[in-house]
């Protein structure tokens, strides 16, 4: 009984000196730019992974390209139950998801309409990844400066 009431008080002092110690930020000081991603994993049906590169480099990195977007970092996972690990800038941070028709949105999905030579054909695309992915989770992450 005595030791507990020993371990509470040290670390109610503990948390009393790191709320002294830690420093305030002014308010009057501009927030610095952070950069702000979409942290996607997919896992990948049986054999699905040349197919999957081959979309990505022959239409949907383009189409992000001329779409103007940043270009998305693919990671290529080591272990654990994720095939791979997309990182991809949201230049506006959260506000692009602020909207169901988001510039970026519609600005992708005209050049990949483009690239695939309809919006039919880039339709069939899209249900064609959607048979090569077989689950996926999405995050929300940003960078402190």
């Amino acid at each position: 009984m005595m030791t507990r009431h020993f371990t509470t008080l040290a670390l109610a002092a503990a948390c009393a000196l790191a709320t002294i110690s830690t420093p305030v930020m002014a308010q009057s000081e501009p927030e610095q730019a952070r950069t702000t991603y979409a942290v996607i994993l997919l896992k990948l049906a049986p054999d699905a992974g040349g197919r999957w590169s081959e979309m990505m480099e022959k239409y949907y990195a383009p189409a992000a390209a001329a779409a103007g977007l940043p270009k998305t970092e693919v990671h290529w996972m080591m272990d654990g139950p994720w095939d791979l690990m997309l990182l991809r800038p949201m230049p506006r941070g959260l506000a692009a998801l602020d909207t169901h028709a988001s510039p970026e949105r519609d600005a992708f999905n005209k050049s990949l309409a483009k690239i695939a030579g309809s919006e039919e054909a880039a339709k069939k695309l899209g249900e064609e990844n959607d048979k090569l992915v077989t689950s996926s989770m999405r995050y929300f992450s940003h960078t402190h400066p």
